[in-house]
């Protein structure tokens, strides 16, 4: 489409929501540009990272720190934005907020849990699982989601191509979660957006970890499956290092008129015509953005009349124990290594009150960079360290829980004081746990430490976060039937803006247990038709 001025559709974002819209609209015809504020990772990015635990050494080398924290290392990678690129200023000790400044975003490490909400899960909704039934199906189609389908009323059954067979530590796993007894407690394949088909070109080379980055792009992105069928048509662009700095709405209007932005490579201001814009930029960025495009009309940020943006930010309490299993140990690998989490694990959890509550999670065994499960042998010499390292290698599982997110209006996104490289403003979080967060924190710890007795555990590592390490942030610009109590409607039109639609982890009111991503990428799907019906009616002017 070129360097255009106007478009029907600006889509702010690439990842989950923005990735399956841009799709669905251009295919169907309409002029869509996609803005990213990086760029775009080159095809054999991932290839030139050896795979995990690949040294002879069993992943001691001479800068390997003893006792060294198993469960700190998937935050520590150099795509993550730091506070001069990203939403907030990162201020030690406080919300952890993750993103990915570049085409796909935080889906350029995700590790592809692909899991539908449960009908229950939708209470308090302005509309209900079967609204979005069809486009669950149509994305897991589309991602190619593995799985099996199992009958749990709590974790509905979706469109599935067969999943890696389960290895040693996970039967150890699932044999221990049955031997509990407890019916709503299960052990079943993990459902994922991984091509595990073999003979599929790009199909998953098993590397045993995901959230690394795939090499071979097995795991959806957008940039991976989708773009390849956008990039000759005249009515799509992607313009890359395009970061949005506020959205400009007509005088006296309840429209957009223009989205401005930043050129990263050039420090050029530069706009852009749409008659409808999408955000599509995570439940942090996104009211920053608003936040950031106050004008007379509202000063405390577009959409925000009613002051609600930024209110009420979730992300899902977690609990996770690693260990090492002693009947494992010796033995050598045989089987294939799969992409890691390989189980979903689902339970409820008692409070000291009485009450109960559901929680789910991931049953994982990989290839480790640093064998953590040594951390207790900080002053033995190297060669007693090789030697259990060598016996051990294959043993080691981590079990990673999840519980609702609460919602409460001090955990929040609100304008900040500092501004990044660019010379926009920031936002802060404030976020704590609750008591009632850290009492399901400490009930999921008990019942992981439970099954892993029971699979042979030996030493436990065991920690709890509810401080943004979940990154499943949501909340912050809610759907909601009345329009002053929410941000967005069921259509996930903005109450406030005629042409604003927000399409990310902030319109989900009430997260969860449950990974949030599918269910974002069936609101974007469904979006899509309503986008593709409006521009079909007539009614994408301004």
């Amino acid at each position: 489409m070129g360097e255009a001025d106007q478009c029907d559709v600006c889509i702010v974002g690439t990842g989950a929501g923005g990735g399956i819209l841009a799709h669905r609209l251009a295919m169907a015809g309409l002029n869509v540009v996609s803005l990213e504020q990086g760029g775009l990772l080159a095809a054999d990015h991932f290839r030139t990272v050896a795979p995990p635990g690949s040294a002879r050494d069993f992943g001691i080398g001479p800068r390997t720190e003893w006792p060294s924290d198993p469960h700190d290392s998937l935050f520590i990678h150099p795509l993550f934005a730091d506070g001069k690129e990203g939403s907030t200023e990162r201020p030690s000790g406080g919300f952890r907020h993750f993103q990915v400044l570049n085409v796909d975003g935080l889906q350029t490490l995700w590790n592809g849990v692909s899991v539908r909400f449960s009908r229950a899960d939708f209470d308090g909704w302005p509309i209900d699982y079967e609204a979005l039934d069809s486009h669950y199906a149509a994305v897991e189609q589309r991602i190619t989601v593995c799985g099996t389908r199992e009958n749990i009323p709590e974790l509905p059954d979706g469109i599935f191509v067969p999943p890696k067979p389960l290895r040693p530590p996970d039967d150890l796993v699932v044999r221990a979660v049955k031997s509990l007894g407890e019916p709503y407690s299960h052990a079943i394949p993990n459902r994922k957006a991984i091509d595990t088909r073999a003979g599929v070109e790009g199909a998953c080379v098993s590397t045993g970890i995901c959230t690394s980055g795939c090499p071979v792009g097995a795991v959806y992105k957008f940039s991976a499956r989708l773009l390849p069928e956008l990039r000759l048509r005249p009515n799509y662009e992607l313009r890359t290092h395009a970061k949005v700095v506020r959205l400009v709405r007509a005088d006296g209007t309840r429209a957009i008129s223009a989205v401005e932005y930043v050129d990263t490579r050039t420090g050029a201001r530069r706009s852009l015509r749409a008659k409808v814009v999408v955000l599509a930029t995570g439940a942090v960025e996104t009211p920053r953005i608003l936040f950031n495009s106050a004008d007379a009309a509202s000063p405390g940020g577009l959409g925000n009349d009613n002051g609600r943006v930024g209110l009420a930010l979730q992300d899902n309490p977690k609990a996770v124990l690693s260990t090492s299993l002693w009947k494992l140990w010796g033995q050598r690998r045989t089987y294939d290594i799969g992409y890691g989490d390989l189980l979903i694990l689902m339970s409820r959890g008692r409070l000291p009150d009485g009450s109960s509550f559901p929680f789910i999670g991931h049953g994982i065994h990989g290839i480790p960079d640093v064998p953590h499960y040594l951390a207790g042998m900080a002053h033995f010499p190297p060669a007693m360290k090789r030697a259990m390292a060598r016996t051990m290698f294959y043993s080691y599982v981590t079990l990673g829980l999840f519980c609702a997110g609460e919602v409460v209006p001090g955990n929040r996104v609100r304008p900040g004081r500092t501004q990044d490289r660019y010379g926009v403003r920031h936002v802060d979080v404030d976020f704590e746990a609750t008591d009632t967060g850290r009492q399901r924190m400490e009930a999921m710890l008990g019942w992981g430490r439970k099954v892993l007795r029971r699979a042979s555990s030996t030493l436990v590592h065991a920690s709890v976060d509810n401080s943004g390490t979940g990154i499943h942030y949501a909340g912050t610009t809610p759907m909601s039937a009345d329009p002053l109590a929410g941000t967005v409607d069921a259509d996930l039109r903005a109450h406030d803006v005629d042409n604003l639609y927000i399409c990310d982890g902030g319109v989900i009111p009430y997260l969860p247990d449950k990974h949030l991503t599918l269910t974002i990428m069936a609101l974007s799907d469904r979006l899509g038709d309503h986008l593709i019906a409006r521009a079909r009616a007539g009614g994408m002017t301004h």
